[in-house]
């Protein structure tokens, strides 16, 4: 793996006056010459499930509709290494693994226990975490951020009047990061070196941030992704409870459902189970399948995009998200489900996201996450009784795998019964 040096680092932090300025044009001009390869938002492309609910209905194999989906993109690289795992009514979990893990002298696909950054995937535990807390009257969500942040900490009047429903739902107003010059120079490094874009996120740059942020939420609400949002709202609660976020979600969450392996920090042995992630189509400054070290994202952003996960872990907790299990946790996160917000795309839940097929017919809550040199994705048909996990160690913003399996096998289920739609 490489990542930045302390040379390549230095010189961007001694940008300032007309060289920053220089730095920010040299960023905006490295952006657009990349066109697609340095884009913000992730892309789910879908095709007819019409044949292959076809082919499952007479027998056909949910393994053989997985690798349809997936050898394509081994076969042109845009994917490295990948695991699928699916659930189906009856609980049942299957996984299908392909490629290579990335580690030296391993020539395995990665496995149900192999490790992975998951990105915003981690914004569904931090939803759930809030879930508990409101239950049990720790947190409300009209309580402001001036109400549960420290009265010596100076912010703005708009940024005091923000929500901790408006965190939690993307409708406060805030950018998805903030578009200052360190923001840019951060962009700079990256297109550069590869570098964590985000660890110039900060609790004291938040706090800094927030003495000068003038958010303006819409009327009505409007929904605008917000890492830092998200961030902010970890923050709050750490805030309220005494205790960092990350721990609760890890005792209050992981723990009870026996997410052994859905941690913030890895311990030596699940460093060796870690999949190595690669450059994809998100960078501009290496060529794809060029390994990229994981990124810190920091006490801010942890609770944001910080979490590593199994599929394993993932299955387990796509079963408990469909009721199959019944842990202690299982009102929190049902909780997450409902739509809070429509939008063009379909709607926003708490932390998940929904999209409407078949004219509505046909209901996915979904949620994708990216970091670093990895691509996630989990989703749920709550009315079929079917989730489909997607774990990769190349980045991607085009998910082109778990919509479409999951659609598949989620209509076969529907229409024939989980016996017919083929094991």
């Amino acid at each position: 793996m490489r990542s930045a040096s302390p040379a390549n680092r230095s010189w961007l932090s001694r940008l300032h006056g007309p060289f920053a300025a220089i730095s920010s044009l040299m960023v905006l001009i490295l952006l657009g010459l990349a066109g697609n390869g340095c884009r913000t938002a992730a892309a789910r492309p879908v095709s007819d499930p019409a044949l292959a609910v076809a082919r499952l209905r007479a027998g056909g194999t949910v393994r053989a509709e997985s690798d349809a989906l997936v050898e394509p993109l081994l076969a042109t690289g845009e994917v490295f290494g990948m695991i699928v795992g699916v659930v189906t009514p009856d609980a049942a979990t299957q996984s299908f693994a392909y490629g290579r893990t990335g580690r030296a002298g391993d020539t395995n696909a990665p496995g149900a226990d192999c490790l992975f950054q998951i990105g915003s995937l981690t914004k569904l535990f931090t939803a759930t975490l809030l879930m508990q807390l409101e239950a049990e009257g720790q947190i409300c969500d009209d309580d402001t951020v001036r109400d549960i942040l420290p009265k010596e900490l100076a912010v703005s009047a708009e940024a005091g009047r923000l929500t901790v429903h408006q965190l939690a739902t993307h409708t406060g107003g805030l950018p998805r990061e903030p578009f200052t010059l360190s923001q840019l120079r951060a962009s700079l490094d990256y297109l550069v070196t590869g570098h964590n874009l985000y660890e110039f996120l900060t609790i004291p740059y938040l706090q800094k941030y927030l003495r000068h942020a003038h958010p303006r939420p819409k009327t009505p609400p409007e929904f605008l992704y917000s890492n830092l949002g998200t961030g902010l709202l970890g923050y709050l609660i750490t805030e309220k409870t005494g205790c960092p976020a990350t721990d609760l979600i890890v005792e209050r969450i992981c723990r009870p459902l026996g997410l052994n392996d859905s941690v913030f920090f890895l311990n030596a042995e699940q460093k060796g189970r870690l999949a190595v992630g690669h450059v994809g189509n998100q960078a501009c400054w290496k060529p794809g399948n060029w390994p990229l070290a994981t990124w810190d994202m920091g006490d801010l952003l942890r609770p944001a995009a910080g979490m590593y996960s199994s599929m394993n872990d993932l299955l387990i907790f796509a079963r408990a998200n469909l009721g199959m299990l019944h842990p202690p946790v299982e009102s929190a996160l049902a909780a997450t489900h409902g739509l809070q917000i429509k939008t063009a795309r379909g709607g926003e839940a708490l932390g998940w996201i929904i999209n409407y097929f078949d004219n509505g017919r046909r209901v996915l809550t979904f949620k994708d996450g990216m970091a670093s040199g990895y691509h996630a994705y989990i989703g749920l048909d709550l009315d079929a009784q079917v989730a489909v996990v997607v774990l990769a160690n190349k980045f991607s913003w085009d998910e082109k795998v778990g919509h479409n399996l999951l659609l598949r096998v989620a209509e076969a289920c529907a229409s024939r019964g989980v016996e017919q739609a083929g094991r």
